[in-house]
């Protein structure tokens, strides 16, 4: 089945040998991330033109469904195969990944407390009613989920990270 598809896909109709599979697997890994990426930027600009209109439109609802459903199907994927672990060899390559992690928990909790905080407490309000919604409440609510947010980064990766030594 998977063959037939893929033979399909790329408008042939014999097989391929090992080389040009791994070729054809390399592309269409490259193209379906862009075209994650892709759908994700246009979710997100229908999800604008929703909020400035102030409805909510089916096609943002299947955008976000088939986004969800993709990210979670190729997540539980590469999670059940152990594909996103990581080997230490030794003791100090162990603490410089958690090193890394650390850091990268912090940049994480950052970027998505910020962007969480300018898209719900700027854009979103003013696109929906001209009013900017700044308020400390506001700065607080996104400062803890961030913080959390960072944390949970940090420990997922973490639990990825396994000893070989």
């Amino acid at each position: 089945m998977k063959n037939k598809m893929l033979n399909r896909l790329i408008g042939v109709t014999n097989d391929r040998d090992e080389y040009q599979l791994q070729e054809i697997y390399k592309e269409l890994a490259f193209s379906g991330a862009l075209m994650f990426y892709l759908s994700m930027a246009l979710m997100f600009i229908c999800l604008l033109v929703d909020t400035f209109k102030n409805t909510l439109s089916i096609g943002t609802i299947g955008l976000l469904i088939v986004n969800m459903i993709y990210a979670s199907k190729v997540f539980f994927r590469i999670r059940k195969k152990e594909l996103d672990s990581l080997e230490c060899t030794s003791e100090e390559e162990y603490r410089e990944k958690i090193k890394k992690l650390r850091k990268g928990g912090f940049q994480a909790g950052l970027y998505w407390g910020s962007l969480m905080f300018i898209l719900n407490a700027y854009i979103l309000p003013y696109l929906a009613s001209g009013l900017i919604e700044l308020t400390w409440s506001n700065f607080i609510i996104w400062l803890c989920g961030g913080i959390f947010f960072g944390v949970t980064m940090y420990f997922i990766g973490k639990s990825k990270v396994k000893k070989c030594y």
